[in-house]
């Protein structure tokens, strides 16, 4: 039985994904010709998959030997373009009491995304996979300017990468550029920052960010000053924080 219930809750989440696809697809009827030209533009890029995987207790090496089976069988799937694992190391307010393992996957398009999730969610792979973690949460994202974003450009092994999905308060909106500046440019003065990213949810149209640091070590450096300072205070009073780690490659 429990068993059961875990296969139903996969193909609860995979269908909540095509829906959300399906509901995005269906609500260019009712936008302008500027808006629908924008999100088709967007829509042709690749696609880049965050999921957020907390590993239940007990079950790690249940967890990587399902997840070696998984990965084989997606990367099998056409309209991969590539696939990483992180580790986090870190994440706030309160710590993980069981690993988390991030995984990122790029796909050619959303409309790859969903062929991929129609032929994945029932496998058998999927759902012994799926029953060893609890999702954190689960970003499909494209970059928020329009580019066409190679996470390969930016990272390797030994650099560290933070990924935060957040909303703007209500009422805040129009403050969200300036306050983001004002800690961004900070961030950036900071010895091995490597570069940051803005993304858009597909599914819900959440602010996510990926920043980039050198190392281990420069990134508790940076962090330890930047929490310190009045413009990240200024810039989390505006914020609802939805999910956050730091990651590093992992070597599993």
């Amino acid at each position: 039985m429990k068993k059961h219930l875990t296969k139903i809750a996969l193909l609860s989440l995979g269908f909540a994904t095509l829906i959300s696809c399906k509901q995005v697809t269906e609500e260019k009827a009712t936008k302008t010709n500027s808006q629908q030209k924008t999100e088709e533009k967007m829509e042709q890029k690749s696609v880049l998959e965050i999921a957020i995987r907390k590993v239940k207790e007990g079950q790690g090496e249940a967890f990587f030997a399902a997840r070696s089976a998984f990965i084989s069988k997606l990367k099998a799937q056409e309209g991969i373009e590539k696939d990483w694992e992180f580790k986090s190391f870190f994440t706030m307010p309160e710590p993980d009491n069981t690993d988390v393992l991030v995984g990122m996957t790029r796909y050619k398009s959303a409309d790859a995304m969903q062929v991929v999730a129609n032929n994945l969610m029932q496998s058998t792979e999927a759902g012994e996979f799926f029953g060893t973690f609890d999702m954190k949460a689960f970003l499909a994202v494209q970059a928020a300017d329009g580019s066409d974003f190679k996470l390969e450009d930016y990272i390797k092994g030994g650099n560290v990468l933070e990924v935060a999905a957040r909303t703007v308060k209500e009422g805040s909106e129009s403050e969200f550029d300036a306050k983001r500046k004002g800690i961004f440019d900070l961030i950036k003065e900071q010895d091995g920052y490597l570069f940051d990213k803005e993304f858009i949810d597909l599914q819900t149209g959440d602010k996510v960010v990926l920043i980039g640091w050198e190392s281990i070590d420069v990134f508790q450096k940076g962090a330890g000053f930047l929490q310190t300072q009045a413009e990240m205070v200024d810039f989390f009073s505006i914020l609802n924080i939805k999910a956050y780690q730091a990651l590093a490659l992992s070597t599993n």
